[in-house]
């Protein structure tokens, strides 16, 4: 199967710059207390801290998984708008459950575990001015009655979700390369194994119904 893919800028957390040019914002990233070192480690708890470039490697990757779990939601008020065949509807219902319990969970954990950080500065101000505008631009194809519709629509819009879950599996499976911490290695493996189905299940449905054989 070959599914036409967006190029290299284009892929980075369009789905959440989609979401937050239609919304006009996206909830911030919450700022954490409590006593840690540098590397994120809590103090004292007898826990070999990974070196500092290890850890900030790691908290750019949980800043930037968690900013589009927390963003991909937002689409909801989006998608509702359009019409779109009951499979489709199945698939982005599920998806943005999905991402809403996995920024929960993401909240949760950096509260428990100060060595997940989830407000990291994920990209430079240039890139993040350049997706924004990226994300503009996309967003006019997915705004309620102006946009784009049928079938044109459905699969653009599956292919952004695509895209992302790919890019976000990559992700977590680098970082779970790098993470020592137990708890958080077993989350980036449950993450990775759920983003992997979703995958699949995304692409399954575009090469069935969006694209000739």
């Amino acid at each position: 199967m070959h599914i036409e893919t967006f190029s290299a800028p284009r892929r980075s957390a369009l789905i959440r710059l989609v979401a937050s040019a239609l919304l006009l914002t996206l909830a911030g990233c919450s700022h954490l207390g409590g006593s840690h070192l540098s590397d994120g480690s809590h103090v004292g708890d007898g826990r070999k801290p990974l070196p500092d470039s290890r850890r900030t490697q790691l908290s750019i990757g949980y800043s930037m998984l968690y900013q589009e779990a927390d963003g991909i939601p937002k689409l909801k008020w989006i998608l509702m708008f359009k019409d779109k065949p009951e499979e489709m509807g199945r698939v982005t219902n599920d998806l943005i459950s999905y991402y809403r319990q996995l920024a929960d969970t993401m909240r949760r954990l950096s509260k428990e575990f100060p060595a997940m950080r989830i407000n990291a500065a994920a990209m430079s101000e240039i890139e993040s001015e350049e997706r924004k505008s990226i994300g503009a631009d996309m967003a006019k194809d997915f705004a309620p009655i102006i946009g784009k519709g049928g079938v044109d629509f459905e699969r653009e819009a599956l292919l952004m979700f695509y895209n992302g879950l790919n890019e976000q599996r990559h992700l977590v499976g680098v970082m779970l390369g790098l993470e020592t911490d137990p708890a958080l290695r077993k989350f980036l493996e449950t993450t990775k194994a759920q983003l992997e189905a979703r995958y699949t299940k995304v692409g399954a449905l575009l090469d069935r119904r969006y694209f000739t054989h």
